[in-house]
């Protein structure tokens, strides 16, 4: 058996990460593939378009061969927590040669060159990095000046000094540097990003961005090129059943009410809020009826949108640094799904791996579940069809199974 691990998100999934798990198979050699997938919240700060076992299901119809649920508090993580967690699910395990992931550098020389920088913090770059966050730019922007600042004198064959400001670079790079840290025996590959940037907000046929595909969802029939037919025909299902499509402003009115009910010093003790941001999130809160004008009014230069998305699911969640600091270390690996191989990978894993697998939760689960559970529940809040609003969800659906 040899194991190759992924870290997705699959919202949804369409013809890119079909691309993406082809090379990961054909450049690896590997006869099981492993998925770490987001549960009903992501790493932007935004909910699954359609829930965590409709997304599970795709990625087993499309060569996936065990589907493994991130935690909630790591998919809403910044991309630091999000790579550390999912790397070290995968570490966890025990039996994963490899990792691969996609880049727009497609060079892993180079990330690896940027990711042992960042681990290892030298001086004159730490020096560099206070000098732009004192300015007061945003830590990614100031990371980006402040690596293209430090490297600036260093023979190294990069094609673009300002590669670290493009997304899948971002993660390739983090990804590289918890296996740094983990000091993991898997190795990694990556796979050059094609066609186009995550961020294209238009479709570009068959081969289109997660974003363009969001962001034409109201017109369905227009992304289906864009996806295999059976994802689209699961989409669309759950869209007939009031199941999606599923966006952040979907939680508009319980986010406003949470930010209106709470105190300062309660937004002060969330996740990523520093420097005031509370006072700006609480009076635009007041100001303002829903998260998207409260999102563009907050965010700029120094706070990115993402972070202030995350900000508003730490607010509504209840994600205080003490609260992410006691959940955000990995202490189990649940199963959302799986298919033959996938089940030869759970009986290997269940004698190698240093994390207990759940597979259908029990009350002894609970507690380590307990965010998991709480995500699932306010996420079927946004479903329009009322039979499928209710709660625990977690501790009823069982994996899903796909039999080859």
């Amino acid at each position: 058996m040899k194991v190759c691990g992924i870290i997705v998100e699959y919202n949804p999934m369409h013809n890119g990460h079909i691309y993406h798990i082809k090379k990961a198979k054909d450049t690896t050699s590997c006869s099981h593939l492993i998925a770490v997938m987001s549960g009903n919240f992501v790493q932007r700060g935004e909910p699954g378009i359609v829930n965590k076992w409709t997304r599970a299901e795709m990625a087993l119809n499309q060569g996936v061969d065990l589907v493994i649920e991130l935690p909630f508090i790591n998919s809403i993580s910044s991309a630091e927590g999000f790579c550390y967690s999912s790397v070290k699910i995968l570490d966890s395990l025990n039996i994963v040669d490899n990792i691969c992931f996609g880049s727009e550098e497609g060079s892993l020389e180079s990330l690896k060159f940027i990711a042992k920088i960042l681990v290892n913090e030298p001086l004159e770059y730490k020096n560099i990095l206070t000098k732009y966050l004192d300015a007061g730019i945003s830590f990614p922007s100031a990371r980006q000046y402040a690596l293209n600042e430090y490297i600036k004198d260093y023979t190294h064959n990069l094609k673009d000094l300002n590669f670290i400001s493009y997304s899948n670079n971002i993660l390739s790079v983090e990804y590289l540097k918890a296996l740094l840290k983990l000091n993991s025996r898997i190795e990694p590959v990556t796979i050059e990003r094609i066609n186009n940037s995550y961020k294209e907000i238009n479709l570009t046929g068959e081969i289109s961005s997660a974003t363009s595909i969001r962001n034409n969802i109201l017109n369905i029939h227009d992304i289906k090129n864009a996806m295999p037919y059976e994802n689209f025909d699961l989409l669309s299902k759950d869209f007939e059943k009031g199941l999606g499509p599923v966006s952040l402003n979907s939680f508009s009115d319980i986010i406003m009410y949470k930010l209106r009910e709470c105190t300062v010093d309660y937004l002060e003790s969330l996740v990523d809020v520093s420097e005031g941001l509370e006072n700006k999130i609480k009076k635009a809160s007041e100001n303002f009826s829903d998260v998207v004008s409260l999102i563009n009014e907050v965010s700029g230069k120094r706070y990115p949108k993402t972070r202030i998305q995350r900000i508003l699911l730490y607010a509504l969640f209840g994600i205080t640094r003490d609260v992410y600091k006691n959940y955000f270390e990995p202490t189990y690996v649940r199963v959302l799904g799986f298919n033959e191989k996938g089940r030869e990978i759970l009986s290997k894993i269940k004698k190698t791996s240093s994390l207990p697998i759940i597979s259908m939760p029990n009350s002894k689960d609970i507690d380590s579940l307990k965010y998991d559970i709480l995500s699932s529940d306010i996420y079927s809040l946004a479903y329009s069809n009322i039979d499928f609003k209710t709660s625990k969800k977690d501790l009823k659906t069982p994996p899903i199974y796909i039999k080859n």
